[in-house]
C-alpha cells in the first residue's frame, strides 16, 4: 500500500494451504518459518530457499513444525515467497527513539550488516537530499556504484525506497521498528525480499 517493492507471498496455515500457495506463486519458491515468537527466522532455521516442488514445500512446513516444537514456539504456519533474483543486498530499517522520533537507516551487507556496522541514520521525515547523502555515507557505496566493469545500481529506486519508509512511519507513528532485510538492488529497480514491522503500545483508537 505505500509502494514499497515486495516479492509477491502468502501466508499458509497448513501444509495444504503452503502447496496451494507455491503452485499459485511458481516455482521455485521461498519458504519462511511465521511464528510470531522468531524474529531472525535464518538463525533457527527457518527459511528455506529454492524449493522447486511441492513435495520440497511439504518438507520445508513440517521442519518448521519441528523447529516450533522443539523451541517452544507459537505455530505460525508458513510464508510462501517468490523467489527474487540475485542482486546486490542492502538492508533498510528504522528505529524510534522516545525523545527524537523515528530514524531511518541504511545499510549494505545483508545478513554481514551486524558484523560489518556500515550504515547510516537519519531523522524523519527525510528528504531527497538526505536519502542521497544517506547511500553516499557508507563505505560499501562505491560497490553499488559498479566495480570491475559491473553495473551501477539503481540509486535513484533505492532513494525513493528510503523517503518511502521515511513516509509509511511518518504516517504511521506506531510503527516501533522496521527492519527491511535483505533489499535486493538491481541495475533497474529494487526488491524487499524479507520484511518485518513492530509496533509500539501507544496505539491511537
Amino acid at each position: 500500500a505505500a509502494g514499497i517493492p515486495v516479492t509477491a507471498f502468502a501466508q499458509a496455515g497448513t501444509e495444504g494451504d503452503a502447496v496451494e500457495a507455491a503452485r499459485r506463486i511458481g516455482f521455485p519458491v521461498a519458504v519462511k518459518l511465521n511464528s510470531p515468537d522468531v524474529t531472525h527466522k535464518s538463525d533457527v532455521g527457518g527459511v528455506v530457499l529454492g524449493v522447486a516442488d511441492e513435495a520440497g514445500v511439504r518438507a520445508a512446513f513440517r521442519k518448521f513444525r519441528q523447529i516450533e516444537e522443539a523451541g517452544g514456539f507459537r505455530a505460525g504456519g508458513a510464508l510462501v515467497c517468490a523467489m527474487a533474483p540475485p542482486g546486490r543486498e542492502v538492508i533498510v530499517g528504522v528505529t524510534r527513539d522516545s525523545q527524537f522520533g523515528h530514524a531511518v537507516m541504511f545499510g549494505i551487507g545483508g545478513t554481514l550488516v551486524e558484523v560489518l556496522k556500515d550504515v547510516s541514520f537519519r531523522l524523519v521525515p527525510l528528504s531527497g537530499a538526505d536519502a542521497a547523502e544517506m547511500i553516499s555515507e557508507v563505505r560499501g557505496s562505491r560497490a553499488l556504484r559498479g566495480v570491475r566493469g559491473g553495473k551501477a545500481a539503481d540509486f535513484a529506486a533505492l532513494k525513493d525506497l528510503l523517503l518511502r519508509v521515511s513516509d509509511l512511519v511518518r504516517k504511521n507513528p506506531d510503527v516501533e521498528e522496521m527492519d527491511l532485510n535483505p533489499v535486493f538492488v538491481y541495475e533497474k529497480g529494487v526488491l524487499v525480499a524479507d520484511a518485518r514491522v513492530a509496533l509500539g503500545s501507544s496505539r491511537r483508537g
